[in-house]
């Protein structure tokens, strides 16, 4: 009865080891990719903490390179898709522990001709809008419990809630002026504590900011814009970050450069 006890034990522990490790990949970006894109090799950065314990690292997709920083929250996993199909695939991490972290990755399927998209070129009628100044077409978001800065419309470098709501709603009135493509400034998160409104110091690249709105209500958009034969330019930032955001990262000015 004891040797039972002592077993159980013994595997009550591996489980809870590994249950731990598993909470300590906090992000994965990018979270998923495309199968049959023209670039096939991604780089794929997982966050959380103490990431550099894992010492074995393996892959259903073609592994490439490993690297490690001197932020030890981080990996970084270079792999190529080419010839993958869509689908579910498997990174197997291993601790110096020798704990095993299973994680899945998720190819989708491009979606039909869009390869063959059209961008926008000198015989397009750009129209630039900043949406937070454009037009409230959804007051409910004018402030989120998960982003710092509250509407003020009394502040002029404030958020006066404007969104993607307040664009489709007018996208009649862009076309009669004979728009042929939308160029909207930054729409990805932005969660500074002041001046966000503008949207260029971008906290997360993957999530639109809920006070424009969902990722659902920016396709939404698209989808609109296309009924009426218009184009959607998309801008975001990757040269620099917002300041909050490195500070949650636990990036500092001072030692940014050798931390990633």
């Amino acid at each position: 009865m004891n040797k039972v006890v002592q077993i159980l034990s013994v595997l009550f522990i591996i489980a809870f080891a590994k249950a731990s490790l598993a909470q300590d990949i906090q992000r994965i970006e990018p979270p998923f990719w495309w199968a049959g894109m023209e670039k096939s090799e991604i780089q794929i950065m997982m966050y959380g903490e103490d990431l550099y314990n894992y010492e074995a690292i393996s892959t259903d997709l073609n592994l490439i390179e490993i690297d490690k920083t001197e932020n030890e929250n981080y990996l970084f996993i270079t792999v190529d898709t080419k010839g993958f199909e869509a689908g579910t695939y498997v990174f197997n991490l291993e601790s110096v522990d020798g704990v095993v972290e299973v994680m899945e990755y998720e190819l989708l399927p491009r979606e039909k001709e869009s390869a063959q998209r059209k961008g926008f070129d000198s015989s397009d009628a750009i129209y630039l809008i900043m949406p937070d100044r454009f037009a409230n077409g959804d007051s409910s978001n004018d402030s989120t419990d998960d982003t710092v800065e509250k509407v003020n419309r009394d502040f002029k470098g404030g958020r006066h809630g404007g969104d993607l709501q307040g664009v489709i709603d007018h996208l009649d009135y862009l076309e009669d002026l004979g728009v042929t493509s939308l160029w909207s400034t930054p729409l990805l998160e932005d969660n500074d504590k002041r001046y966000s409104y503008h949207t260029y110091a971008q906290s997360d690249l993957y999530k639109v900011d809920p006070r424009y709105g969902s990722n659902e209500d920016y396709k939404r958009l698209g989808d609109e814009l296309h009924k009426r034969d218009m184009k959607l330019i998309m801008d975001y930032v990757t040269n620099h970050w917002g300041r909050d955001a490195l500070d949650d990262a636990g990036f500092t000015y001072s030692n940014l450069d050798s931390s990633i």
